[in-house]
């Protein structure tokens, strides 16, 4: 009676949490996008009287104000993931990858990477659009924090033991410190070294990833044990 009195609270307190996470995200988003729009205002009205450094302020508040709403949507989106769930269907994720792949064939080729899938991944019961969400954040990320590796690659492969599948995406780019590898499935938490600092990056899509996993019973870690 105890453990089924805590589970309760536990659950009662967790839809109180998204609830409050999206009456705040709300509420913050309608005066950011007010901003917004007077700032087009003003420069609309006022742009040839206010000077290049006049005009340059404002772009820089729109900037933030883009900013902020592109977060507000992440965190949004990331309360759905627990909230919106999606019908199950048998996905094949050999052909979800290739998709993936397709999507991201500029900044593949850009970098020069070499993505190799090692084994004929399974088809799996699930949701389509979170398991695609799930590896293309994966996939997506490796080709973000590749750096300057001659020869870029991103392997994806799979094990299976009697309990559950285990997937991983491994790449041989700038890595991560030993000691933040747990850290950076935090929401708005990123590694802390100068090559992460200039990629561009909110933090949110690995702990986008982190709850898709847990909502089948999963986990997720950095690096490989």
């Amino acid at each position: 009676e105890e453990l089924e009195h805590s589970n309760l609270r536990l659950k009662r307190e967790i839809s109180e949490k998204n609830d409050f996470l999206r009456t705040v995200s709300h509420d913050l988003g309608a005066p950011l996008r007010n901003i917004g729009g007077l700032t087009r205002m003003l420069e609309k009205k006022y742009g040839d009287s206010l000077g290049k450094e006049g005009k340059d302020r404002l772009e820089r508040i729109r900037n933030n104000v883009s900013r902020e709403l592109e977060m507000i949507e992440q965190l949004l989106e990331l309360s759905r993931l627990k909230t919106r769930r999606q019908k199950k269907q048998i996905v094949d994720l050999m052909e979800l990858l290739a998709q993936i792949r397709q999507d991201l064939t500029y900044s593949i080729e850009e970098k020069g990477i070499h993505l190799v899938v090692l084994d004929v991944l399974p088809s799996i019961w699930a949701e389509r659009d979170r398991i695609r969400q799930l590896f293309q954040n994966l996939i997506d990320n490796a080709i973000k924090y590749m750096g300057d590796n001659p020869e870029p690659e991103i392997a994806i492969g799979w094990s299976e033991n009697p309990k559950a599948h285990l997937f991983w995406v491994k790449d041989n780019g700038i890595g991560i410190p030993n000691d933040q590898r747990e850290k950076i499935f935090g929401v708005f938490k990123r590694v802390k070294t100068k090559e992460v600092n200039a990629v561009e990056g909110k933090g949110v899509g690995l702990a986008s990833v982190k709850t898709i996993v847990e909502l089948y019973g999963g986990e997720i870690w950095g690096g490989f044990p």
